[in-house]
Protein backbone atom coordinates (compact mmCIF):
# COMPACT_ATOMS: atom_id res chain seq x y z
CA UNK A 1 0.00 0.00 0.00
CA UNK A 2 0.93 3.54 -0.69
CA UNK A 3 -0.11 6.61 0.25
CA UNK A 4 0.79 10.26 -0.61
CA UNK A 5 1.23 13.61 1.40
CA UNK A 6 1.37 16.71 0.79
CA UNK A 7 3.93 19.55 2.16
CA UNK A 8 2.40 21.97 4.27
CA UNK A 9 1.38 25.71 2.55
CA UNK A 10 1.47 23.61 -1.02
CA UNK A 11 5.13 23.93 -1.22
CA UNK A 12 6.46 20.88 -3.44
CA UNK A 13 10.20 21.30 -3.31
CA UNK A 14 10.86 17.57 -4.05
CA UNK A 15 9.50 14.36 -3.93
CA UNK A 16 9.86 11.85 -1.44
CA UNK A 17 9.44 8.24 -0.55
CA UNK A 18 9.40 6.97 2.81
CA UNK A 19 9.61 2.73 3.02
CA UNK A 20 8.66 1.08 6.76
CA UNK A 21 6.44 -1.34 7.90
CA UNK A 22 6.68 0.29 11.33
CA UNK A 23 3.26 2.37 10.58
CA UNK A 24 3.77 4.45 13.47
CA UNK A 25 7.41 5.36 12.59
CA UNK A 26 6.43 5.92 8.62
CA UNK A 27 3.87 8.53 9.85
CA UNK A 28 6.36 10.61 11.76
CA UNK A 29 9.04 10.58 9.42
CA UNK A 30 6.67 11.69 6.71
CA UNK A 31 4.76 14.26 8.87
CA UNK A 32 8.42 15.64 9.49
CA UNK A 33 9.33 15.81 6.20
CA UNK A 34 5.90 17.64 5.48
CA UNK A 35 6.69 20.30 8.09
CA UNK A 36 9.88 20.68 5.95
CA UNK A 37 7.77 21.57 2.72
CA UNK A 38 8.04 18.16 0.79
CA UNK A 39 5.40 16.24 -0.70
CA UNK A 40 5.80 12.40 0.47
CA UNK A 41 4.76 9.20 -0.48
CA UNK A 42 4.73 6.36 1.89
CA UNK A 43 5.01 2.21 1.53
CA UNK A 44 4.48 -0.32 3.83
CA UNK A 45 6.89 -3.19 2.39
CA UNK A 46 9.35 -3.18 -0.19
CA UNK A 47 7.39 -4.37 -2.95
CA UNK A 48 5.24 -2.16 -2.98
CA UNK A 49 8.15 0.75 -3.01
CA UNK A 50 9.59 -0.73 -5.87
CA UNK A 51 6.22 -0.53 -7.47
CA UNK A 52 6.05 2.95 -6.51
CA UNK A 53 9.01 4.19 -7.73
CA UNK A 54 8.18 2.25 -10.88
CA UNK A 55 5.07 4.55 -11.12
CA UNK A 56 6.81 7.95 -10.18
CA UNK A 57 10.49 8.13 -9.80
CA UNK A 58 10.74 10.21 -6.70
CA UNK A 59 14.01 12.71 -5.73
CA UNK A 60 14.84 10.63 -2.94
CA UNK A 61 14.11 7.26 -0.86
CA UNK A 62 14.15 6.81 3.30
CA UNK A 63 14.62 2.92 3.32
CA UNK A 64 14.19 0.92 6.32
CA UNK A 65 16.27 -1.87 6.49
CA UNK A 66 14.31 -4.97 8.18
CA UNK A 67 11.09 -5.22 6.38
CA UNK A 68 9.12 -8.51 5.58
CA UNK A 69 8.80 -9.53 2.07
CA UNK A 70 11.67 -8.04 0.06
CA UNK A 71 14.36 -6.94 3.01
CA UNK A 72 15.37 -3.44 2.92
CA UNK A 73 18.84 -4.24 1.59
CA UNK A 74 17.23 -6.27 -1.57
CA UNK A 75 14.79 -3.24 -2.12
CA UNK A 76 18.48 -0.87 -2.05
CA UNK A 77 20.44 -3.50 -4.66
CA UNK A 78 16.96 -3.55 -6.93
CA UNK A 79 17.17 0.14 -7.13
CA UNK A 80 20.81 0.61 -7.68
CA UNK A 81 20.15 -1.92 -10.72
CA UNK A 82 17.68 0.14 -12.10
CA UNK A 83 17.72 2.99 -11.14
CA UNK A 84 21.35 3.76 -10.47
CA UNK A 85 21.27 7.61 -9.68
CA UNK A 86 18.01 7.86 -7.52
CA UNK A 87 19.55 8.91 -3.92
CA UNK A 88 18.65 5.93 -1.12
CA UNK A 89 19.13 6.89 2.88
CA UNK A 90 18.75 4.00 4.86
CA UNK A 91 16.99 3.91 8.43
CA UNK A 92 17.90 1.86 11.13
CA UNK A 93 17.83 1.03 15.00
CA UNK A 94 21.10 2.26 16.74
CA UNK A 95 21.64 -1.51 17.41
CA UNK A 96 21.70 -2.37 13.78
CA UNK A 97 24.48 0.25 12.73
CA UNK A 98 26.47 -2.35 11.23
CA UNK A 99 24.11 -3.19 8.63
CA UNK A 100 23.54 0.40 7.65
CA UNK A 101 27.59 0.15 7.07
CA UNK A 102 26.28 -3.01 4.98
CA UNK A 103 23.94 -0.69 3.35
CA UNK A 104 26.34 2.18 2.26
CA UNK A 105 28.95 -0.70 0.34
CA UNK A 106 25.82 -1.66 -1.70
CA UNK A 107 25.20 2.05 -2.79
CA UNK A 108 23.30 3.83 -0.28
CA UNK A 109 23.57 7.95 -0.21
CA UNK A 110 23.89 7.93 3.68
CA UNK A 111 21.73 6.75 6.34
CA UNK A 112 19.85 7.97 9.36
CA UNK A 113 19.23 6.01 12.95
CA UNK A 114 16.15 6.21 14.63
CA UNK A 115 14.02 7.91 16.51
CA UNK A 116 14.52 10.96 14.16
CA UNK A 117 16.20 14.43 15.39
CA UNK A 118 14.47 17.49 13.02
CA UNK A 119 17.87 19.07 12.59
CA UNK A 120 19.37 15.50 11.67
CA UNK A 121 16.84 14.65 9.18
CA UNK A 122 16.87 18.43 7.43
CA UNK A 123 20.25 18.04 6.94
CA UNK A 124 20.60 14.36 5.94
CA UNK A 125 18.14 15.66 3.37
CA UNK A 126 19.21 18.40 2.48
CA UNK A 127 22.80 17.11 1.63
CA UNK A 128 21.04 14.09 -0.26
CA UNK A 129 19.30 16.74 -2.75
CA UNK A 130 22.57 18.67 -2.98
CA UNK A 131 24.76 15.64 -3.74
CA UNK A 132 21.88 14.74 -6.24
CA UNK A 133 21.47 17.77 -8.02
CA UNK A 134 25.82 18.11 -8.27
CA UNK A 135 26.00 14.90 -9.65
CA UNK A 136 23.16 15.71 -12.47
CA UNK A 137 24.97 18.98 -13.59
CA UNK A 138 28.29 16.88 -13.44
CA UNK A 139 26.61 14.66 -15.68
CA UNK A 140 25.06 16.98 -17.68
CA UNK A 141 28.11 19.11 -18.51
CA UNK A 142 30.88 16.01 -19.59
CA UNK A 143 27.69 15.09 -21.65
CA UNK A 144 27.44 18.29 -23.57
CA UNK A 145 31.85 18.55 -23.75
CA UNK A 146 31.52 15.04 -25.05
CA UNK A 147 29.27 16.35 -27.72
CA UNK A 148 30.68 19.41 -28.61
CA UNK A 149 34.06 17.46 -28.70
CA UNK A 150 32.95 14.90 -31.15
CA UNK A 151 31.47 17.76 -33.41
CA UNK A 152 34.52 19.83 -33.28
CA UNK A 153 36.90 16.68 -34.42
CA UNK A 154 34.67 15.97 -37.23
CA UNK A 155 36.06 18.57 -39.24
CA UNK A 156 39.58 17.33 -38.42
CA UNK A 157 39.13 13.85 -39.28
CA UNK A 158 37.32 15.30 -42.47
CA UNK A 159 40.20 17.52 -43.08
CA UNK A 160 42.95 14.96 -42.24
CA UNK A 161 41.63 12.48 -44.94
CA UNK A 162 41.38 15.19 -47.50
CA UNK A 163 45.23 16.22 -46.77
CA UNK A 164 46.27 12.83 -46.98
CA UNK A 165 44.50 12.68 -50.33
CA UNK A 166 46.11 15.62 -51.87
CA UNK A 167 49.44 14.51 -50.61
CA UNK A 168 48.82 11.64 -52.37
CA UNK A 169 48.07 12.82 -55.66
CA UNK A 170 50.81 15.45 -55.24
CA UNK A 171 53.29 12.69 -55.19
CA UNK A 172 51.99 10.41 -57.94
CA UNK A 173 52.16 13.33 -60.41
CA UNK A 174 54.86 15.16 -59.01
CA UNK A 175 56.91 14.43 -62.80
CA UNK A 176 54.21 16.36 -65.11
CA UNK A 177 52.50 18.56 -62.71
CA UNK A 178 52.39 21.82 -63.94
CA UNK A 179 53.45 25.00 -61.15
CA UNK A 180 49.82 25.80 -61.32
CA UNK A 181 48.16 23.16 -60.22
CA UNK A 182 51.37 22.61 -57.68
CA UNK A 183 50.59 25.88 -56.34
CA UNK A 184 46.90 25.45 -56.09
CA UNK A 185 47.20 22.36 -53.79
CA UNK A 186 49.62 24.02 -51.40
CA UNK A 187 47.60 26.52 -51.13
CA UNK A 188 44.41 23.48 -50.06
CA UNK A 189 47.10 21.79 -47.77
CA UNK A 190 47.51 25.01 -46.06
CA UNK A 191 43.95 25.26 -45.78
CA UNK A 192 43.55 22.23 -44.01
CA UNK A 193 46.66 22.47 -42.07
CA UNK A 194 44.81 25.90 -40.89
CA UNK A 195 41.75 24.20 -40.53
CA UNK A 196 43.18 21.41 -38.35
CA UNK A 197 45.33 24.00 -35.80
CA UNK A 198 42.00 26.19 -35.24
CA UNK A 199 39.98 23.28 -34.43
CA UNK A 200 42.52 21.62 -32.14
CA UNK A 201 42.77 24.99 -30.43
CA UNK A 202 39.38 25.07 -29.59
CA UNK A 203 39.14 21.30 -28.25
CA UNK A 204 42.00 22.29 -25.66
CA UNK A 205 40.02 25.15 -25.00
CA UNK A 206 36.94 23.20 -24.28
CA UNK A 207 39.20 20.50 -22.29
CA UNK A 208 40.45 23.01 -20.13
CA UNK A 209 36.64 24.05 -19.03
CA UNK A 210 36.36 20.64 -18.07
CA UNK A 211 39.74 20.78 -15.71
CA UNK A 212 38.43 24.53 -14.15
CA UNK A 213 35.35 22.92 -13.56
CA UNK A 214 36.37 19.63 -11.59
CA UNK A 215 38.84 22.03 -9.86
CA UNK A 216 35.91 24.58 -8.54
CA UNK A 217 36.82 27.22 -10.58
CA UNK A 218 33.66 27.10 -12.25
CA UNK A 219 32.86 27.71 -15.96
CA UNK A 220 31.75 31.82 -15.65
CA UNK A 221 30.76 33.67 -19.04
CA UNK A 222 33.07 36.01 -20.12
CA UNK A 223 31.13 38.76 -21.33
CA UNK A 224 33.04 41.16 -23.69
CA UNK A 225 32.56 42.96 -27.32
CA UNK A 226 31.72 40.49 -29.91
CA UNK A 227 30.71 40.60 -33.11
CA UNK A 228 28.66 37.85 -34.31
CA UNK A 229 30.04 38.42 -37.90
CA UNK A 230 33.45 37.05 -36.64
CA UNK A 231 31.59 34.22 -35.05
CA UNK A 232 30.25 32.93 -37.71
CA UNK A 233 32.63 33.47 -40.02
CA UNK A 234 34.94 31.23 -37.67
CA UNK A 235 32.40 28.82 -38.10
CA UNK A 236 32.31 28.67 -41.48
CA UNK A 237 36.13 28.24 -41.59
CA UNK A 238 36.17 25.42 -39.79
CA UNK A 239 33.22 23.78 -41.42
CA UNK A 240 33.91 24.69 -45.13
CA UNK A 241 35.64 22.00 -46.39
CA UNK A 242 33.15 19.69 -44.72
CA UNK A 243 30.33 21.65 -46.70
CA UNK A 244 32.26 21.77 -50.03
CA UNK A 245 33.10 17.99 -49.97
CA UNK A 246 28.69 17.36 -49.39
CA UNK A 247 28.60 20.65 -51.98
CA UNK A 248 26.46 22.74 -49.81
CA UNK A 249 26.46 26.09 -49.62
CA UNK A 250 27.08 28.38 -46.66
CA UNK A 251 26.73 31.80 -46.60
CA UNK A 252 25.80 34.82 -44.26
CA UNK A 253 23.63 37.78 -45.20
CA UNK A 254 23.31 41.08 -43.25
CA UNK A 255 25.72 40.27 -40.26
CA UNK A 256 28.66 42.57 -41.09
CA UNK A 257 26.23 45.84 -40.60
CA UNK A 258 25.41 44.54 -36.92
CA UNK A 259 26.17 46.42 -34.45
CA UNK A 260 29.25 44.82 -31.81
CA UNK A 261 27.64 43.40 -28.84
CA UNK A 262 28.38 42.49 -25.36
CA UNK A 263 28.83 38.40 -25.31
CA UNK A 264 30.58 35.56 -24.36
CA UNK A 265 32.33 35.00 -28.28
CA UNK A 266 33.28 31.22 -27.03
CA UNK A 267 29.86 30.18 -26.25
CA UNK A 268 28.01 32.29 -29.03
CA UNK A 269 30.73 30.25 -31.09
CA UNK A 270 29.85 27.12 -30.03
CA UNK A 271 26.10 27.93 -30.27
CA UNK A 272 26.42 28.87 -34.03
CA UNK A 273 28.74 25.95 -34.41
CA UNK A 274 26.20 22.82 -33.42
CA UNK A 275 23.33 25.07 -35.59
CA UNK A 276 25.53 25.19 -38.85
CA UNK A 277 27.33 21.55 -38.34
CA UNK A 278 23.67 19.95 -37.71
CA UNK A 279 22.27 21.30 -40.39
CA UNK A 280 24.73 20.34 -42.93
CA UNK A 281 23.93 16.21 -41.37
CA UNK A 282 20.59 16.82 -43.18
CA UNK A 283 20.61 19.01 -46.25
CA UNK A 284 21.31 17.02 -49.34
CA UNK A 285 23.81 18.34 -52.34
CA UNK A 286 23.05 21.15 -53.84
CA UNK A 287 21.53 22.72 -50.54
CA UNK A 288 22.16 25.46 -48.80
CA UNK A 289 22.77 26.68 -44.62
CA UNK A 290 22.19 30.57 -44.36
CA UNK A 291 23.01 32.90 -41.17
CA UNK A 292 21.25 35.85 -41.36
CA UNK A 293 20.82 39.17 -38.84
CA UNK A 294 19.07 41.72 -38.48
CA UNK A 295 19.56 44.86 -35.99
CA UNK A 296 16.49 45.76 -33.98
CA UNK A 297 17.90 48.99 -32.14
CA UNK A 298 14.55 50.14 -30.96
CA UNK A 299 14.54 47.16 -28.85
CA UNK A 300 18.30 46.53 -28.51
CA UNK A 301 18.52 43.35 -30.07
CA UNK A 302 19.78 41.14 -32.57
CA UNK A 303 17.57 38.83 -34.78
CA UNK A 304 19.64 35.67 -35.88
CA UNK A 305 18.44 32.98 -38.37
CA UNK A 306 19.97 30.08 -39.46
CA UNK A 307 18.27 28.52 -42.36
CA UNK A 308 18.41 25.47 -44.30
CA UNK A 309 17.38 23.36 -47.06
CA UNK A 310 17.33 19.97 -45.46
CA UNK A 311 14.22 17.63 -45.19
CA UNK A 312 12.97 19.60 -42.18
CA UNK A 313 11.71 17.68 -38.95
CA UNK A 314 8.86 15.65 -38.26
CA UNK A 315 6.61 16.88 -35.13
CA UNK A 316 8.20 14.32 -32.41
CA UNK A 317 11.42 15.71 -32.91
CA UNK A 318 10.62 18.95 -33.16
CA UNK A 319 8.79 18.93 -29.71
CA UNK A 320 11.66 17.71 -27.77
CA UNK A 321 14.15 20.02 -28.81
CA UNK A 322 15.79 22.06 -26.19
CA UNK A 323 15.01 19.16 -23.76
CA UNK A 324 17.04 16.46 -22.13
CA UNK A 325 15.09 14.06 -24.14
CA UNK A 326 15.73 15.46 -27.53
CA UNK A 327 15.58 12.91 -30.21
CA UNK A 328 18.55 13.05 -32.70
CA UNK A 329 18.01 12.28 -36.64
CA UNK A 330 21.43 11.19 -36.80
CA UNK A 331 22.11 7.50 -36.34
CA UNK A 332 25.19 8.27 -34.17
CA UNK A 333 23.56 11.31 -32.78
CA UNK A 334 22.79 12.67 -29.34
CA UNK A 335 20.29 14.93 -29.24
CA UNK A 336 22.35 17.29 -26.99
CA UNK A 337 23.42 19.79 -29.53
CA UNK A 338 20.05 22.02 -29.76
CA UNK A 339 19.94 21.89 -26.04
CA UNK A 340 23.59 23.12 -25.58
CA UNK A 341 22.39 25.78 -27.92
CA UNK A 342 19.72 26.51 -25.86
CA UNK A 343 21.08 27.15 -22.83
CA UNK A 344 23.87 29.49 -23.98
CA UNK A 345 21.26 31.85 -25.96
CA UNK A 346 19.41 31.92 -22.57
CA UNK A 347 23.03 32.84 -20.27
CA UNK A 348 23.05 35.72 -22.93
CA UNK A 349 19.50 36.60 -21.64
CA UNK A 350 18.38 35.89 -25.53
CA UNK A 351 15.53 33.62 -27.16
CA UNK A 352 15.22 31.07 -29.47
CA UNK A 353 12.57 28.84 -31.43
CA UNK A 354 12.54 26.70 -34.54
CA UNK A 355 10.19 26.51 -37.82
CA UNK A 356 10.46 22.98 -39.65
CA UNK A 357 8.58 21.03 -41.76
CA UNK A 358 9.05 17.83 -43.44
CA UNK A 359 10.19 18.65 -46.65
CA UNK A 360 10.90 22.41 -46.40
CA UNK A 361 13.81 22.68 -44.49
CA UNK A 362 14.35 24.18 -40.99
CA UNK A 363 15.15 27.82 -39.63
CA UNK A 364 16.15 28.54 -36.49
CA UNK A 365 15.15 32.00 -34.86
CA UNK A 366 17.36 33.64 -32.55
CA UNK A 367 16.86 37.07 -30.13
CA UNK A 368 19.77 38.17 -28.69
CA UNK A 369 20.27 41.52 -26.47
CA UNK A 370 23.20 43.45 -27.43
CA UNK A 371 23.98 43.23 -22.98
CA UNK A 372 23.02 40.51 -21.28
CA UNK A 373 20.82 40.52 -17.93
CA UNK A 374 23.63 40.27 -15.45
CA UNK A 375 26.03 43.31 -17.45
CA UNK A 376 22.53 45.44 -17.49
CA UNK A 377 22.90 45.20 -13.73
CA UNK A 378 26.70 45.53 -12.72
CA UNK A 379 26.38 48.80 -15.12
CA UNK A 380 23.57 49.70 -13.27
CA UNK A 381 24.80 49.77 -9.93
CA UNK A 382 27.68 52.39 -11.12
Amino acid sequence: MVSRFRGKGGLLSSTILVVDDDADIGLLLCDRLQAMGHEVQAAADGEAALAAISRDLPMLVFLDIEMPKINGLEVLRRIRKQWPELPVIVMTAYGTVARAVEAMKDGASDFITKPFEMEQLRGTVAKALERKALSSEVVRLLGDISHEIKNLLMPVVCGAELLESEIHELVDRLPEMEAVKAQASHKLCDQVIAMLRDTAGRIQERTKEIADYMKGVGSVALFGSCSIATVVAGVFKTLRLVAEEKGILLRAEGLDSLPVIRADEKRLYTAFYNLVNNALAEVPAGGSVIVRGEDHRDQEELWLWVSDTGGGMPPEVRATLFTMHTISLKSDGTGLGTRIVKDVIEVHGGQISVDSQEGRGTTFSIRLPYRPPEVKSAEGAR
